[in-house]
């Protein structure tokens, strides 16, 4: 069989990785060694549970699971107002954020990632070259009295319009609503700017999930992450 006959693929390079979005055509037993010779060196992304397992008794690594989101910009959310004490801005301050971000991973986190360097991480997101050009208007700083608390950084990408790259907050101030005035805020710009969506992906287990889904972002697919040798 070949790998039309099993699956159909939709190819991505977004981030510089190649991945392969898998539908199948075919039982998973069938199209596993299909994938598994025929897209050698891709990243998979499926929704098929056992179809995943069996790419991983063949040779691949779970890289993640994940659930993948978007917002439909038709109908977006008024402009937020910042609480007392805190103020948005479009600069961002990577210096200032880089141990914000590192506090808001910390070891034990679903996207903790041991040893990242969150200065040169957050400059490259805001290169534009992981996945499209930054979107000024739908990235903020969110600063209070002790300087940079949080960010939300958005690029330009084709499905849905735009992408969540990162967003997060300093833990210290959670419950303060610094998340959601980051989400409605970013909502907000990308809507002045005429985009049509937004979407991100959220890592299983992250409790940022319930966030994202009280400001309205829609579950488009959940699914797995296969690294293939």
């Amino acid at each position: 069989m070949t790998l039309d006959d099993v699956a159909q693929v939709t190819y991505d390079d977004a981030g510089g990785v190649r991945w392969a979005i898998v539908a199948l055509r075919a039982p998973a037993a069938d199209a596993a060694p299909v994938v598994l010779r025929e897209l050698s060196g891709y990243r998979v992304v499926t929704d098929d549970t056992a179809f995943a397992d069996l790419l991983v008794a063949g040779g691949g690594r779970v890289q993640r699971r994940a659930h993948d989101y978007v917002y439909d910009l038709s109908a977006p959310p008024a402009e937020p107002v910042a609480p007392q004490g805190f103020r948005l801005s479009h600069d961002l301050d990577v210096e200032a954020l880089a141990p914000v971000k590192d506090r808001a991973n910390p070891p034990g986190h679903p996207d903790h990632q041991p040893g990242l360097d969150h200065v040169a991480d957050l400059r490259e997101l805001l290169s534009g070259q992981v996945i499209g050009a930054i979107v000024r208007d739908a990235t903020w700083q969110v600063s209070g009295a002790d300087g940079p608390c949080g960010a939300i950084l958005v690029c330009e990408r084709p499905d849905p319009g735009t992408w969540v790259l990162d967003v997060f907050v300093d833990p210290r101030l959670h419950g303060r609503g610094l998340g959601g005035l980051l989400l409605r805020a970013s909502l907000a710009g990308a809507a002045r700017a005429d985009y049509p969506a937004m979407g991100l992906v959220v890592t299983d287990g992250n409790p940022a999930r319930a966030a994202y889904e009280a400001v309205g972002f829609r579950l488009r697919m959940s699914g797995t992450n296969v690294e293939l040798p």
